[in-house]
């Protein structure tokens, strides 16, 4: 029987990160002694390093983002502006 801390160390994560995944519901809980505190076997600690191969072995796609020169900057804010005069309306004066 592990505590989190050993199992995060065996797995290579920290000891946060697989509290999230439990948390977020990405992998089961596992079961706890009379304390109330987590116990991890070796079927657990198994389980959970296949999720973290599983979980990082997707590379992320990098989004490159297309510069945008003041021209097009400008035409969005003045349309922007335009949608939201036509919204507009004065406010009613009030007079006491």
């Amino acid at each position: 029987m592990y505590t989190t801390a050993e199992v995060a160390k065996k797995v290579g994560i920290c000891k946060s990160t697989l509290l999230r995944w439990i948390h977020e519901g990405l992998m089961p809980d596992v079961g706890r002694d009379w304390r109330g505190w987590r116990i991890w076997s070796e079927k657990d600690i198994n389980k959970t390093k296949a999720f973290q191969v599983a979980y990082h072995s997707k590379p992320l796609r990098r989004v490159r983002r297309t510069p945008v020169n003041r021209a097009d900057c400008a035409k969005a804010a003045s349309e922007s502006m335009v949608s939201f005069a036509k919204g507009y309306s004065k406010r009613p004066e009030v007079r006491t």
